[in-house]
């Protein structure tokens, strides 16, 4: 089976930027005035609902008529995504943040060897895009072959609906595709898809179960560096 696309996730996956929700949604609530502040733990408990169910909550600690839950919902989400991009941006500029290891090498060895490369986020795009920016710079970002964000499917992971749009839209079948995850739902998803996952584990998905997944590495360099023939034999072995 040749190997026609490679497709990644981004929070935990390209940057380790799950607690960057986490703290985005603190400084959101500080901003309402609400008292309230997610620990790690708490931000754990809650990494497997998609962000409107957790705005759901936020809602419910308002005290406003529910006619007005969308309009509030909309702009909860947007405050909050506004948040997320500041610090992560701002870490990344900084040196506080950078790739998880390996990332930047593989996608190289890929994009070398003239094989596309997307993106398939349940954020923004918007957001996404300005967070791969900084991160990988203009010419890299403006390489990818499509960038799937959260607005461009109804149902989100571990529904399959964004790692099959990003294989229609370069026009490859999910069968020659490799995803990159870091969570037990974006694996289903993959997975879901018809495609070979490949999962380097985010520190807020350790006890997660991947005993399903193609493959599964602590990041692409540990225990040693893992690169393009790697993904070739994942589609020829499994």
């Amino acid at each position: 089976m040749p190997f026609s696309l490679l497709i990644s996730d981004l929070d935990g996956t390209i940057l380790e930027t799950e607690d960057y929700h986490r703290r985005a949604y603190n400084l959101l609530f500080k901003k309402l005035d609400i008292s309230v502040v997610w620990t790690k733990q708490d931000y754990i408990d809650r990494l497997g609902v998609m962000g409107g169910s957790k705005l759901r909550e936020v809602f419910s600690w308002m005290n406003l008529p529910e006619t007005q839950y969308f309009k509030v919902r909309n702009d909860l989400y947007q405050q909050k995504t506004n948040l997320y991009v500041e610090l992560i941006t701002t870490d990344l500029n900084h040196g506080n943040l950078s790739l998880r290891p390996g990332i930047r090498r593989l996608f190289g060895e890929v994009k070398d060897a003239g094989i596309p490369i997307a993106i398939g986020s349940a954020c923004e795009k918007a957001a996404a895009k300005d967070v791969l920016r900084a991160a990988f710079g203009d010419d890299l970002t403006e390489s990818f072959a499509a960038i799937c964000a959260g607005e461009d499917v109804s149902r989100k992971k571990p529904d399959p609906s964004i790692y099959l749009l990003a294989a229609e839209h370069v026009g490859v079948p999910p069968s020659e595709c490799v995803v990159i995850e870091d969570t037990g739902h974006g694996m289903r998803a993959a997975l879901g898809a018809g495609m070979k996952c490949l999962v380097t584990p985010s520190e807020y998905a350790l006890d997660h179960d991947f005993s399903k997944a193609t493959c599964e590495r602590i990041s692409l360099d540990d225990p040693s560096p893992l690169g393009l023939s790697d993904l070739k034999l994942m589609l020829e072995n499994h």
